[in-house]
């Protein structure tokens, strides 16, 4: 796949443009990813521009995603870190099951990021037809790359592919996280849905982390990896630090 210059170099201010967010691990005490966001020129999110785009352009805006967050995270520092990529799929059954990854790997042999550090992020993925489910899945397997399924929440329907086609990841969506300090139907749904994905070998990530009280409930469920306010908005163009310091994450 030939890649065009305008692939990775930077947006206009007026146009569309990549923002980074970390994925904190407070176990390691280190970032463990950094999330690639899709963002428009009055701050609106990947999933509204999808959705303003005709559905013929999906699959290329996905492709193009997919090289240009390889060559922001790399110039932003991504290779002086161990930290990985988590490119987002916003339109999953518009592409063919190895566009974004052909882009992303050929974008990471011209700069060094090697596959084993990309994770895939499939976005609606319970609405995907489970054959193409499986071969994303799988073909990012076999390139050494990570699935993480994005947006599992209070709907029962998104558990089912995950017990079928068993990602390596599954992030939690943010109103099924925000609140579990206080909420005791979202506590016990995630004291039910955590051991679960834990034993079919699923690492959870929880999203919408805002507050400490939510960041301590998450840990005494078990869910170590996590993102939002708390650890750091999202920034265009450079790699933020995480705001939780090692001594509160080993508390």
């Amino acid at each position: 796949m030939v890649l065009e210059q305008e692939d990775w170099q930077p947006a206009s201010k007026s146009g569309l443009h990549l923002a980074f967010r970390p994925i904190h691990d407070v176990v390691g005490g280190r970032v463990f990813a950094y999330e690639a966001l899709l963002r428009g020129p009055d701050g609106e999110e990947g999933d509204e521009i999808v959705a303003q785009l005709p559905p013929e352009q999906h699959a290329e805006l996905d492709r193009r995603i997919a090289a240009a967050a390889v060559y922001r995270a790399m110039d932003a520092g991504l290779g002086s870190t161990p930290a990985r990529l988590l490119i987002p799929i916003y339109s999953p059954a518009a592409a063919s099951a190895q566009a974004s990854l052909a882009a992303a790997n050929e974008a990471g042999r011209r700069t060094g990021l090697v596959p084993e550090r990309l994770i895939f992020g499939i976005h609606g993925f319970a609405d995907l037809h489970g054959q193409h489910l499986a071969d994303l899945v799988e073909g990012h397997r076999r390139a050494g790359s990570t699935t993480a399924f994005i947006g599992l929440g209070h709907d029962p329907v998104g558990y089912t592919p995950c017990v079928r086609y068993r990602p390596p990841m599954v992030r939690l969506d943010p109103d099924l996280v925000n609140g579990i300090e206080s909420s005791w139907s979202r506590r016990l749904m995630l004291e039910e849905l955590v051991p679960r994905l834990r034993d079919l070998g699923i690492r959870v990530i929880a999203d919408g982390v805002e507050r400490e009280t939510v960041l301590q409930r998450l840990r005494s469920l078990g869910i170590f990896h996590v993102q939002g306010q708390l650890v750091a908005p999202p920034m265009p163009g450079v790699l933020p630090p995480t705001r939780i310091v090692r001594p509160a994450a080993a508390a």
